[in-house]
């Protein structure tokens, strides 16, 4: 979320509102309507094949990241592009993913779509965890943090990046795919989770500043914090029934995210 914040110069980007999110959910409404590949009863989802769900998921992420890239790159990889293009597809997703619940209107199978987009992180296996674990330990995190400087310059305007022996486009080309790559493997597994990513980085920058040396790292634990606090009130709220943490962390998330945008002021991009 920082990364793409930073890249797009926009403090409301985020994986989520990239559209990633409904890629998934669509992937994984073909596996589990068309193919058939699981079933709902009262409030848990039996997956056949959660490789199957899962592999569906990831290649709808990477297609919606392959598509607003061509999009974005006509328009010269400029952030309002990213963001516009983004936007657009994932409307047409959202479209997709109704139609498909429309057509099959069989109460298990739409009921067990409707639960995966709830987000669960019981719902991931060790072995799963460790996979996501491995990408996000060798790729994703060590090229966020490598590049923490240059999300700095580009806070400070295209011009001033150019001028100091970096290309923004090339950076937010970077950004956009590894944030994907990390994201829809995430969301694949464990359904969709939002404002994560969008709250986090404000709560960091509250703390740390906006210096993305700092941020990236304190950005990270502040997602954690907030993943594990929604899934803990989730679990004990209503006990013995769990309200997934996709739930929790909407509801956390809206409220926290208005204090956060209120209390921090013009704080976005200052790196003190």
């Amino acid at each position: 979320g920082a990364a793409i914040q930073a890249s797009m110069r926009n403090p409301l980007a985020s994986p989520f509102t990239f559209g990633i999110s409904h890629a998934a959910s669509l992937g994984v409404a073909f596996a589990l309507l068309i193919l058939q590949g699981g079933a709902a009863q009262r409030f848990q989802i039996y997956v056949y094949n959660p490789f199957i769900v899962s592999f569906f998921a990831f290649i709808f992420s990477l297609i919606q990241v392959v598509i607003v890239l061509i999009l974005a790159y006509r328009a010269g990889l400029s952030a309002g592009a990213l963001v516009l293009s983004s936007i657009a597809i994932s409307f047409a997703y959202q479209a997709a993913l109704y139609l498909l619940q429309y057509l099959y209107l069989n109460e298990i199978l739409v009921s067990t779509v409707v639960f995966w987009t709830f987000g669960d992180l019981s719902r991931i296996t060790w072995a799963e965890f460790y996979l996501v674990a491995f990408v996000l330990i060798i790729i994703v995190i060590p090229y966020f943090i490598y590049r923490s400087f240059d999300y700095d310059l580009i806070l400070s305007g295209d011009d001033l990046a150019r001028s100091s022996g970096i290309s923004p486009e090339k950076i937010r080309l970077e950004t956009t795919i590894v944030a994907a790559l990390g994201t829809a493997l995430a969301t694949s597994f464990v359904g969709v989770i939002g404002f994560v990513c969008l709250i986090a980085p404000h709560a960091a920058r509250l703390l740390v500043g906006g210096g993305h040396k700092y941020l990236m790292p304190a950005s990270m634990v502040m997602g954690s914090l907030i993943l594990a606090l929604s899934d803990a009130v989730g679990r004990a709220i209503i006990a013995p029934t769990i309200i997934p943490v996709g739930i929790m962390t909407s509801m956390i998330g809206v409220p926290l995210l208005v204090y956060l945008l209120v209390r921090g002021g013009g704080r976005y991009g200052r790196r003190d």
